[in-house]
């Protein structure tokens, strides 16, 4: 199989395309600013009358206020996720549900309270909601990971996508910017790693491609991740100008993994 493409002469050839395997996932995404409005829309669509708010410490409050838009549907709130979902974590979420007759799941918060809200969902078959405010992606994955006594592992499931993914611009203009920055840079290093990522395929490359262009070269994720390299290269003592820091950054963005010691923008430019 092939398909045309035109060379510089414009003389169509053809190009081989591989086998590959592509399996469409089920989502539903509500995006845009102040969309955090809908989560009672959403959560009623869902069955939801008692939901359980999952945050960790940091942002409790911010569960808190979310609890509060859902009205008589706030079951309560538990805000103890910690990064790679610990089992014991998980154990003692599912005690709260249990106990507090809970029918649903909204987190809201970055890949650890995420991560969080699909453990708890596969374990109980619990309906749940994603609030994103970071830009890792874990909402929109089968995907995941878990520590027990310091190893972890890795589970892959289409009962771990959320039913329901909102995405409030709002919500990330909060984040300090060195973590904006931490978090833009994981997203990239994710869609990096989809590129050779065994299962990869041509509508995931596009994606993946797209993805650490628009990080990089603008946003929320963007701004910040330009401006703590300018930071950090004043740090170093180099004189380098914000005209030359920004371009440097880029070629961070765009490289390689990180791992990769012949990346030396990314040894001037690590956030």
């Amino acid at each position: 199989m092939g398909i045309a493409n035109a060379d510089a002469r414009g003389v169509p050839n053809a190009t081989a395309l591989s086998t590959f395997v592509y399996n469409s996932l089920q989502y539903r995404v509500v995006f845009g600013f102040g969309t955090v409005a809908c989560v009672g829309d959403e959560a009623e669509r869902l069955g939801i009358k008692r939901a359980l708010v999952l945050t960790t410490h940091q942002q409790r409050e911010q569960g808190t206020q979310l609890g509060s838009r859902l009205g008589t549907r706030f079951a309560g709130i538990f805000s103890d996720a910690t990064m790679h979902t610990p089992i014991e974590v998980t154990e003692a979420a599912i005690q709260v549900v249990e106990a507090s007759d809970i029918d649903g799941l909204i987190a809201v918060g970055g890949g650890s309270t995420v991560g969080l809200g699909k453990a708890l969902s596969l374990r109980t078959g619990l309906p749940q909601i994603a609030l994103p405010t970071t830009y890792a992606g874990s909402e929109m994955t089968p995907i995941l990971g878990e520590t027990r006594g310091g190893i972890k592992t890795t589970q892959r499931s289409h009962d771990l996508v959320p039913d329901t993914v909102i995405y409030d611009v709002d919500l990330t203009f909060g984040l300090p910017s060195r973590a904006s920055a931490a978090s833009g840079v994981n997203a990239i290093a994710h869609a990096v790693e989809a590129l050779y990522a065994p299962a990869a395929n041509p509508v995931i490359s596009l994606a993946a491609a797209d993805r650490g262009d628009t990080i990089g070269q603008g946003g929320q994720a963007g701004r910040a991740l330009r401006g703590v390299a300018v930071r950090r290269l004043s740090r170093c003592g180099r004189n380098v100008a914000a005209s030359q820091a920004v371009p440097c950054t880029r070629r961070f963005v765009r490289s390689a993994p990180r791992r990769n010691p012949r990346n030396r923008a990314a040894s001037c430019c690590r956030v």
